[in-house]
């Protein structure tokens, strides 16, 4: 279980059952996009390793919004890497299932960064 992994990782994790709710509705698709936020960069990375493990889950890590594409504009080239088209081919990779959940860890070092999450989510 995530959160018995997570409740040990982390004693000091503040509500733990409100992480356990989100995760509950992500994993049963009734809450999509989950975003978690934190500033405990060993937290979120413990919890984007403990996601990865499980069947059917794809992840991306250590995406930096103000260095990566989060999607490719018309004026782009169409090579131009973004986090839009890794997520469709990670789909593509997983037997062209679109309905499989994918996992990012964004690292938002900036205020721009995190307004260009705010943007798109």
């Amino acid at each position: 279980d995530i959160m018995v992994e997570m409740q040990k990782n982390h004693p000091d994790l503040t509500n733990p059952s409100d992480l356990r709710q989100i995760l509950d509705f992500y994993f049963a698709r009734t809450l999509a996009p989950v975003v978690v936020l934190s500033q405990n960069k060993e937290m979120i990375g413990d919890l984007t390793s403990a996601v990865a493990r499980l069947e059917g889950l794809r992840v991306i890590r250590n995406i930096d919004p103000s260095s990566y594409k989060i999607m490719r504009s018309l004026y782009d080239a169409s090579d131009t890497p973004n986090l839009r088209d890794d997520i469709l081919q990670l789909q593509r990779d997983g037997g062209g299932q679109s309905e499989s959940l994918v996992s990012i860890e964004l690292k938002c070092h900036t205020n721009d960064s995190q307004m260009i999450i705010r943007e798109i989510i």
